[in-house]
């Protein structure tokens, strides 16, 4: 298709589109080069306000000449549809990155410094971006990074397309003056700045909601969590600038792009210096580089293919400490081994323009392993050109390699359905009670994430089952630092995930925060009426806490939700007799061991299920009945830290102290982190006089 000086075929080089434009990859017939070629959609064009904004997005943004904003090369008018030319990136924008990951510090840093830069150019020309949020920053290929879409900036002194009190833009990333519909001016770009890069680091929006209204009260709210409490291992000075850029009052933010460049400037170099005392990736491996193939007409390819892979050897295992091998023509690849990987690439030269189109992957993987990069640079001085494209090509290999280490790659085919099923089979699996069952739950979970990388059931899931690890493996918090990732990806790939929500309440319990605990199960009911688990968690809490009248509707709606999870039964079996409920209590608990009983004929390796039937049994007095639940469940399970645990539970309240405490030994001895029950468990309590009591805390 010809567009004014333009060729593109848009069944094939559609890039993107949206209400008022579409967005195509072209070739400029007059220059020869690629650009970005966005057009404003016929109908857009009686719509004058509309037109403005898009010759506003042309004018201001040509005004700016910044490595870190794209460029604008023309603006014009054809076939009666307006049409703006821009510099073609090769990347994707920061929105589809986080939602698969949040970012290391490291190379977030780096972005939020470069984006830090963009803002202090637009500011310093006086203008406003106003919709600055993760899909208008596109990270490139070669690792770089642009600022893009100034479709509704304005100059700080110019007169409004909008009415006042409207909204325009993106309210997830507004400034509180931004929803109020108030003047702006550079402060909230710096606002937007944060939320942004808060979303980017943690992988949760500082101000979530389900709903327009929701999101907009909690950005008037203003009261967000520290990036600390949702990202462990968070640096307190890069925590210090984003909380500052988030203050609700302007006077309290960074005054402008610049002093937050300079702020981030500090903050980054700390995080390296971090990074180079032992946190940063380390790349370790070899990678293999075939002889490029050449294309194009330059007589001198040879010779200046030849420089680009000794110079991009000699950068690679300065900058990473890889072991680089460039392998000679006709010369294969040796076998599949850890921690290797190829390069192949493609490289054509046109007058002053070099084009790399590169291929990485580990040795052995097939296609849906690879990542693929196109790098473009021109430049009048062959060696400047040169230097470009071995920049471009590390940047590409750094950032390959240390996603590799940071997550495992996937293949690509998603397959939602069965992911869904895995991790629903893995939820009741890990909820049978034993440490077999915990293994088998992570593996399928992981299963579940290799279907499909974007299941967000199946990282909730993956970090509940982690904090479960944690009370099983010794109280290692590592467990809860990974749990809270997992949950952290869930809620990125679906900020409404109930279950990521209470994960992430379940972690925070067992961290020692039950505020923080109480406000993520609520999230999580808020979010789905029907998770059980955030009922029966939240109802475990409250009770602890002594508001057993709250305790009280949480529980009994668990039970309701989920009838063969008994030790719901058991919670509100004791909320109720100490309110004085007795009847109501004996109710329960026969309720719950007739569905206890009714499920074990049909599940009989569910160890929460038995032991919860046996303490419930204890209750009620059943004393042989209790007993002989608790033989067989530690006659399927005789090593077991769970089921010992749970075992010395029932003891205590049968009264059999010294059978209790030496099955409490042993769970401990076995792994399983008793601290947080000696002094909170009262079914313990006619325990705590026995000379070895006081040992289980070691």
């Amino acid at each position: 298709m010809e567009f004014a000086h333009f060729r593109f075929e848009p069944s094939v080089d559609r890039l993107g589109e949206g209400p008022q434009s579409e967005v195509f990859r072209a070739v400029d017939t007059s220059l020869g080069r690629t650009v970005a070629l966005k057009i404003l959609r016929p109908q857009i064009e009686f719509d004058p306000d509309a037109v403005t904004r898009f010759a506003r997005e042309a004018q201001h943004a040509s005004r700016l000449e910044h490595p870190n904003i794209a460029t604008i090369f023309e603006y014009g008018s054809d076939q009666g549809r307006s049409y703006m030319a821009m510099e073609y990136l090769a990347g994707r924008t920061l929105d589809r990155i986080v939602a698969e990951r949040i970012l290391p510090f490291e190379r977030g840093a780096r972005i939020a410094l470069d984006i830090a830069s963009a803002l202090e150019a637009v500011h310093a020309h006086g203008l406003i971006h106003r919709d600055l949020k993760p899909a208008n920053i596109m990270v490139l290929d070669d690792g770089g990074v642009k600022l893009l879409d100034f479709g509704i900036c304005r100059a700080n002194a110019e007169n409004t397309i909008t009415q006042e009190g409207v909204l325009v833009g993106t309210v997830l990333y507004m400034s509180p003056e931004q929803v109020r519909g108030h003047e702006l001016d550079l402060r909230s770009d710096v606002f937007s700045f944060g939320s942004t890069f808060y979303h980017a680091f943690t992988g949760e929006l500082p101000f979530p909601g389900r709903s327009f209204p929701q999101v907009c009260m909690a950005i008037l709210d203003g009261r967000q969590r520290p990036p600390s409490e949702v990202r462990s291992g968070f640096p307190p000075v890069l925590e210090d600038v984003l909380m500052r850029c988030l203050a609700p009052d302007p006077t309290e933010r960074y005054a402008n792009g610049e002093a937050l460049h300079t702020a981030l400037m500090a903050t980054a170099r700390s995080i390296e210096d971090q990074g180079s005392r032992g946190t940063r990736t380390r790349l370790r491996g070899s990678l293999f580089v075939p002889p490029f193939d050449l294309e194009g007409p330059n007589e001198t390819i040879d010779q200046f293919a030849a420089g680009l892979r000794n110079d991009l050897r000699s950068e690679l295992e300065r900058s990473t400490g890889l072991d680089i091998v460039l392998l000679e023509a006709g010369e294969a690849l040796p076998a599949a081994g850890p921690s290797q990987y190829r390069l192949r690439a493609t490289l054509e030269l046109h007058g002053q323009t070099g084009v790399a189109k590169l291929e990485l992957a580990p040795l052995g993987g097939g296609p849906e392993l690879s990542e693929h990069a196109r790098l473009e640079y021109t430049d009048a001085d062959e060696w400047g050109l040169q230097a470009q494209l071995v920049r471009g090509l590390c940047r590409t290999v750094r950032n390959f390699l240390s996603d590799s280490a940071l997550r495992p790659r996937t293949v690509e085919v998603r397959d939602p359905a069965l992911a869904g099923t895995l991790a629903r089979h893995a939820h009741e699996v890990l909820h049978r009670g034993t440490s077999k069952h915990l293994v088998a739950a992570i593996s399928n979970f992981r299963h579940a994430i290799e279907a499909d990388p974007r299941c967000a059931l199946a990282h909730a899931g993956l970090g509940e089952a982690l904090v479960r690890k944690y009370v099983y493996w010794d109280g290692d918090h590592t467990f809860l630092d990974e749990a809270l990732d997992e949950a952290r990806r869930a809620l990125a790939i679906d900020p409404s995930c109930a279950e990521a929500h209470t994960a992430v309440g379940f972690a925070r319990m067992m961290s020692g925060h039950p505020e923080d605990a109480e406000r993520e199960y609520r999230l999580a009911i808020q979010a789905d009426h029907s998770e059980w688990l955030a009922h029966r968690l939240l109802g475990a809490l409250l009770a602890r806490k002594g508001n057993d009248k709250a305790a009280s509707p949480m529980l009994r709606r668990a039970t309701a939700l989920n009838p063969v999870h008994i030790a719901s039964y058991d919670h509100l079996y004791h909320v109720l007799c100490r309110s004085g409920r007795y009847e109501e209590a004996l109710e329960i608990a026969d309720n719950g061991i007739r569905h206890a009983r009714a499920h074990l004929r049909e599940v009989p390796d569910n160890q929460e299920a038995r032991l919860h039937l046996a303490l419930l049994l204890a209750r009620m007095g059943s004393v042989d009945e209790s007993r002989k639940e608790v033989d067989q469940a530690r006659a399927a399970a005789p090593r077991d830290a769970y089921t010992l645990f749970q075992t010395g539970t029932v003891l205590a309240v049968l009264g059999h102290r010294e059978e209790a405490l030496a099955a409490l030994v042993e769970a401990r001895d076995r792994g399983y982190y008793l601290r947080s029950e000696l002094f909170d468990n009262d079914d313990l309590a006619g325990l705590r006089e026995l000379p070895g009591f006081a040992d289980l805390e070691r």
